[in-house]
C-alpha cells in the first residue's frame, strides 16, 4: 500500500446517484447494490458513464453514514425512484490516491488526516472516493482509489 497527494481544482460534473445512509457494517452491500441499480438504468436508458464510480461521504458517523454512490455521466437522466440527477461539486480539493486493497483505506485515511494536521489544511468534511479500476478483474494491490478532501 501506498499513497501520493496534490491539490486540485475539481470541476463540477453531473453525476447519476443514490443519496442514501447505511453504517460502515452495511457499507460495501450498500456500495454494490447502488451500482448495480444505477448501472441497469443507465444501460436502460442508454446513458454512458462518463467516469470511475464515485462515493461522496458528507459525514463520517460509522453508525449512519451520509453517503452518495453513484456515475458521471455526460447529461441529465431520466430519474427512477431513489436514482436521481446530481453532482459532483466544484472546489478545491486535496486529492490523495491509494494503492491497494480497500481493506487498507482506513491506514491511508489516517496517514492523510496526519498529513492534513501537520500542515494546517481546513478541510470541508466533504470526502469523495473515486474507485479508478475494477476490483473483479484487478488485483486487490492493484486498486487505485482517488480520496479528495475538499478544502475551506
Amino acid at each position: 500500500m501506498s499513497f501520493k497527494y496534490e491539490i486540485k481544482e475539481q470541476r463540477i460534473q453531473p453525476t447519476a446517484s443514490i443519496r442514501t445512509r447505511t453504517s460502515l457494517s452495511h457499507l460495501p452491500d450498500t456500495i454494490r447494490k447502488s451500482y448495480q441499480d444505477i448501472s441497469a438504468h443507465l444501460e436502460k436508458t442508454g446513458v454512458i458513464c462518463s467516469g470511475a464510480p464515485f462515493a461522496i461521504y458528507y459525514n463520517m458517523d460509522i453508525n449512519d453514514i451520509d453517503v452518495e454512490l453513484g456515475f458521471p455521466v455526460g447529461k441529465d437522466i431520466r430519474e427512477k425512484n431513489e436514482i436521481k440527477n446530481s453532482m459532483i461539486p466544484a472546489g478545491k480539493v486535496l486529492q490523495f490516491t491509494h494503492i491497494g486493497p480497500y481493506s487498507e483505506l482506513e491506514k491511508t485515511y489516517g496517514d492523510a488526516m496526519k498529513w492534513i494536521k501537520e500542515n494546517n489544511i481546513s478541510t470541508t468534511g466533504t470526502i469523495c472516493e473515486f474507485y479508478l479500476n475494477d476490483p473483479a478483474t484487478t488485483p486487490p494491490s492493484d486498486l487505485e482509489t482517488e480520496i479528495r478532501f475538499y478544502i475551506k
